[in-house]
């Protein structure tokens, strides 16, 4: 599965979608018919931390194939007809989403999740990164404390030659609740497992940690 990921800015406490349901997903059909999937992603008013979200939601489509993907983060502006007046792009990433790991419970658009987009430790290869980040961590990662599901989406790599993604990954991880992925990313788990082994492939200044819960515009 290919997706892409547009990254919304807009006013605080604003909703930077323009519409939901059916009207979401009447305008989906004109603006990108061949999308498989639609996710209107809405960044929570509570975080983790005191800091103000980095973003106010994100635009996550998946396509069956890389080419209208790849078009439609050419030209995202054709898409601007699903966010509210004031929103802005900004910032796109399309890759491989790759499920590392998803109970049988887990349906898109109950619970909450983490977006967690970030970039590659200075230095570091686009291949070595890549293959570490889903064949190293993933597994670490795998593991997080109450976890329904969990996400890598890797940049493809041909888009490299064009210039850099908005970022160099996106991890998603899912929970039941707020209070569950509170308590997950206060976990010893994540503060000493995951967080050594990301020192060997990310830059720890780069992440944009936010919560957020889905809504799920077509299935």
């Amino acid at each position: 599965m290919i997706k892409l990921h547009v990254f919304l800015d807009a006013a605080p406490g604003a909703d930077p979608f323009r519409y939901r349901g059916a009207a979401a997903l009447s305008e989906l059909h004109r603006t990108a018919p061949t999308a498989v999937e639609y996710v209107q992603t809405r960044t929570f008013d509570r975080q983790l931390s005191d800091d103000p979200p980095p973003f106010a939601g994100v635009a996550e489509l998946r396509f069956d194939y890389a080419a209208p993907a790849v078009d439609a983060a050419a030209n995202v502006t054709r898409l601007a007809g699903l966010w509210a007046d004031g929103v802005r792009a900004a910032g796109v990433v399309v890759g491989h989403e790759r499920t590392i790991m998803r109970l049988p419970g887990h349906v898109h658009g109950q619970g909450v999740k983490g977006v967690f987009p970030f970039d590659r430790k200075p230095g570091l290869g686009i291949d070595y990164f890549q293959t570490y980040w889903w064949r190293t961590h993933g597994p670490i990662a795998a593991r997080t404390e109450q976890a329904l599901a969990y996400f890598q989406c890797h940049p493809l790599r041909h888009l490299y030659d064009d210039g850099a993604p908005a970022f160099d990954g996106v991890t998603e991880l899912h929970w039941p609740d707020f209070a569950t992925a509170e308590a997950a990313m206060a976990s010893r788990q994540m503060r000493e497992d995951q967080s050594q082994d990301a020192r060997n492939f990310a830059d720890p200044d780069s992440v944009r940690l936010f919560m957020a819960a889905e809504e799920v515009v077509q299935p």
